[in-house]
């Protein structure tokens, strides 16, 4: 008994430790402040069964107060089976600076979609978001200002769910802005763990250099990139916390799509290799499993009430002590009356989606994965 003891108070102040210097990272990430006048940029964006999306993209991309000679847009069409490459070559029709380009036969997913593509790309810098997302008119000029240092080589940028309503939608958001929080509070520590390709911009040269996709996943162009950029170059990553870098997108529309989304997600954690995301991994599986472990020993014994009790307490402290100023940022202080009801949920659902993404199949983009 004094061990369990011992071991969850090690594991409270681990986390609390942990989120408490988040905290303080999240408010240190320094804005870039010079203009970049020299890089072309090659807006990246793969494309699958995108036809009520991928207009819109365009046209804000399309729409950007940056240089027109200085960028270009690449999309890559996926096997499409709806109406996107004939609204894509619609488009490029009318818009020079748009590139279409199609997978062939042999060739399918995310990754090799930005391999073709940056393989035609014109640009130092690659600048990678979804076809169902949206972009301010600054956003390329926000982004590229960070590569005026040489030193940077990746740049991680902000992605929030557009506003929704309900307590599904406002749960997703919540979890959502977590992540991308303690993402970029992690970049700031110089410890980077993971990022959202939806708003990822890296140097081509980097990228041809390392050649670090893990093609043992379906999903990760994103993080595994991250991972080898940090190995080699430390101190290469940046992250954009400015509004005007800000991408959105819309939340998942049923509980059957969020699983999906999270079984993807956590597939790929079984290829990490970089210590600080696993270490970071096991710390919150640790913390949310104990919880939801001592939750139902108090259905069978009441003596675990105040353990479970004071961990949860602890759990709940620390994140809502990260969140405010992260809520801030994105001008989503509502969401602060979220986070207990969010905590509640957050440790039972991450168990679950733990075993479920060892164990079960998941589908992406009408195409069903296995383990």
């Amino acid at each position: 008994m004094d061990i369990l003891y011992l071991f969850l108070s090690l594991l409270a102040l681990w986390y609390f430790s942990v989120f408490l210097f988040y905290r303080i990272s999240w408010k240190k990430i320094p804005n870039a402040t010079n203009q970049n006048d020299k890089d072309f940029v090659s807006v990246m964006v793969a494309c699958r069964n995108e036809q009520d999306n991928i207009s819109h993209i365009i046209q804000k991309v399309k729409m950007q107060n940056f240089d027109k000679n200085r960028f270009e847009m690449i999309v890559v069409n996926d096997h499409s089976t709806d109406t996107s490459l004939q609204i894509l070559e619609k488009e490029a029709a009318i818009w020079d600076k748009l590139k279409v380009v199609c997978l062939n036969e042999g060739e399918d997913g995310k990754k090799s979609a930005i391999e073709k593509g940056i393989s035609l790309a014109k640009g130092d810098i690659i600048l990678c978001t979804d076809a169902d997302c949206s972009v301010n008119e600054n956003w390329i000029a926000t982004i590229i200002r960070y590569f005026e240092d040489e030193k940077i080589k990746m740049v991680s940028a902000p992605v929030v769910f557009l506003d929704g309503k309900g307590f599904f939608q406002q749960l997703q958001s919540l979890e959502f802005l977590s992540l991308i929080g303690s993402g970029a509070a992690a970049i700031g520590r110089g410890k980077s763990i993971f990022c959202n390709g939806a708003n990822l911009a890296y140097r081509k040269s980097i990228f041809l250099e390392l050649n670090a996709f893990d093609n043992n996943t379906v999903s990760g162009d994103d993080v595994f990139l991250m991972h080898h950029i940090k190995q080699k170059y430390a101190g290469g990553i940046a992250f954009a916390k400015q509004k005007d870098a800000i991408v959105k997108t819309s939340c998942q529309p049923n509980i059957k799509a969020f699983i999906n989304q999270r079984k993807r997600w956590a597939a790929k954690s079984s290829s990490y290799k970089d210590f600080d995301t696993i270490a970071i991994s096991i710390l919150v599986f640790l913390m949310n499993i104990s919880i939801t472990t001592l939750f139902v020993l108090c259905l069978f014994n009441m003596q675990w009430l105040v353990v479970f009790v004071t961990l949860f307490l602890v759990k709940y402290i620390a994140d809502y002590l990260f969140l405010l100023p992260v809520l801030k940022f994105f001008r989503k202080r509502n969401l602060a009356f979220w986070i207990l009801p969010f905590e509640i949920f957050y440790c039972f659902y991450i168990v679950f989606i733990v075993i479920l993404s060892f164990t079960n199949s998941f589908e992406w983009k009408g195409r069903t994965h296995k383990r």
